[in-house]
């Protein structure tokens, strides 16, 4: 396993002008999270217990969409977990899940570097693809944690 291996990993870096704290808690707030991510993760953050992410549904019901185990917590530093995504048509299996791993760097100039790492895709079928389209989904997630960060932090500056 190579996990600096662009074609079965997704790297991303983001900065971010918010400190670290308005960062985490955009990425660790249900309400803030499913603003960008469109589901809610559903997990108190502690390392071994599990971690779900859901949709809510029009009529008020909630789809699982997503889950794993919280592998690291560093509060304003890093969170780190499994993922298995119920749409990848995988057998729900420890070989079927990858990893996320985020940190977050606090910059001299007050910005936060986000720098996150997915993978392992080699080994699942349509390595390549799943870490192309995860990277794509990632681009989006990313900008939208930028946004909803960046919003939190003016609206407590001001």
């Amino acid at each position: 396993m190579n996990i600096q291996d662009p074609e079965t990993n997704v790297l991303r870096t983001l900065l971010v002008d918010a400190p670290p704290a308005a960062v985490w808690k955009a990425l660790t707030d249900p309400k803030l999270a499913r603003l960008y991510m469109g589901a809610m993760p559903c997990c108190d953050f502690q390392v071994g217990k599990p971690i779900q992410w859901f949709i809510r549904e029009e009529n008020g019901d909630q789809t699982l969409m997503s889950k794993g185990t919280v592998l690291a917590v560093m509060p304003g530093e890093r969170l780190r977990y499994s993922t298995y995504s119920l749409a990848s048509q995988l057998p729900d299996e420890l070989a079927s899940h990858t990893t996320i791993d985020l940190h977050l760097i606090d910059e001299e100039d007050g910005r936060t570097r986000v720098e996150l790492w997915q993978g392992d895709f080699a080994g699942l079928p349509n390595a390549e693809r799943r870490a192309r389209e995860a990277g794509r989904n990632w681009v989006e997630h990313l900008v939208g944690l930028k946004r909803v960060s960046e919003e939190l932090w003016e609206a407590k500056a001001a």
